[in-house]
């Protein structure tokens, strides 16, 4: 078996691979902005702390573009918790609702108290979470700064007499147009083992340590005559790396290994936890556990092979279950037949 050690570091450097997009910590905050510009925030609790909260933030580019933002205490019943109540030194925001956008009204109100505060404190009845702002304005400066709104009236963290003009403008996101989807047919699982025998190592770049019946291989349709090959090639606690090919459904095959782009501008050959449904292909990387960050990633197959699609990542995330990932990558797709 793979060590859950190696398997480990293969997620994380899926995570920093994201991270070039425009990622970014600060104390207890962190900041991802995409190749439109959009940009999200999230804050959390202390490290120390034992109740896991988030506040979200988002904006888009543009000088007119909207703060939105939302508060996510962490309860395995959140749709019971009722109203909540924001208290931020001797300000207090009430009629608030977990996971739902606040009012323009109460984005207004809020953001400034935040900025000079060391804390907030977030209840629900006898329930309390609390907020740590550490790092706040070094994030909403960050977000300033990629979007051109420093010394603007739209700035967060650094206002000024500049026009609101200044700020820039979203950037286009990439189209990628999906190729019709087909369904395997029934001779295609005699097929799979078939096309593997032809590889070195089973399609791996090192030797396997899985038994050969026990390898969670799949092959999937790409069109009338290629198929995609996802191998099993190493094995964890929690999660499994795989290894993708392409190859020909006639003898001799032809395989080749797939080069997935990731926003970093580069390419890898392996996912972890993957799926493909359609002419789309997934990825979800766990961190260091269940309950720590991950990140994922989305693939469509297209006339020039897989293209990036979408990527997301989080890299505080806190306790929270399957973490609090951020908006990386975005791309507009456009279906078959369109």
């Amino acid at each position: 078996m793979m060590k859950t050690a190696h398997l480990s570091a293969l997620a994380l450097a899926l995570i920093g691979g994201i991270a070039h997009a425009g990622h970014f910590t600060f104390k207890d905050w962190e900041v991802a902005c995409d190749n439109t510009r959009r940009c999200e925030v999230a804050g959390y609790q202390k490290e120390e702390a034992q109740e896991p909260v988030v506040l979200a933030l988002s904006r888009d580019a543009g000088a007119t573009a909207p703060v939105k933002a939302r508060f996510s205490p962490y309860a395995q019943d959140v749709d019971k918790l009722g109203v909540l109540t924001v208290q931020v030194g001797q300000t207090t925001v009430r009629g608030l609702r977990a996971d739902e956008d606040l009012t323009p009204e109460q984005v207004d109100k809020l953001l400034p108290l935040l900025l000079n505060a060391e804390s907030a404190k977030i209840s629900a009845g006898k329930r309390s979470w609390t907020l740590s702002l550490a790092g706040i304005k070094a994030a909403l400066l960050k977000l300033d700064d990629v979007q051109g709104r420093v010394g603007t009236p739209t700035a967060l963290a650094m206002p000024g007499a500049k026009p609101a003009s200044a700020a820039l403008p979203p950037l286009p996101a990439p189209q990628v147009k999906l190729l019709p989807a087909f369904a395997t047919r029934k001779e295609d699982a005699q097929l799979l083992p078939l096309i593997v025998k032809t590889l070195k190592q089973g399609g791996c770049a090192d030797p396997v340590d899985i038994a050969e019946s026990d390898r969670q291989n799949e092959l999937y349709r790409l069109s009338a005559k290629q198929v995609l090959l996802v191998l099993e090639c190493g094995r964890g606690a929690y999660q499994s790396s795989f290894e993708l090919w392409t190859a020909s459904d006639k003898a001799p095959y032809a395989p080749k290994k797939v080069k997935l782009p990731d926003p970093a501008s580069t390419t890898g050959s392996y996912l972890l936890n993957p799926g493909f449904e359609g002419s789309r292909l997934s990825s979800y990387a766990k961190g260091r556990g269940i309950g720590d960050c991950g990140s994922s990633a989305e693939w469509g197959w297209t006339a020039t092979g897989f293209q990036l699609i979408s990527a997301s990542s989080g890299q505080l995330c806190r306790g929270l279950p399957g973490g609090f990932p951020l908006q990386d990558y975005t791309a507009t797709v456009i279906s078959a037949g369109k």
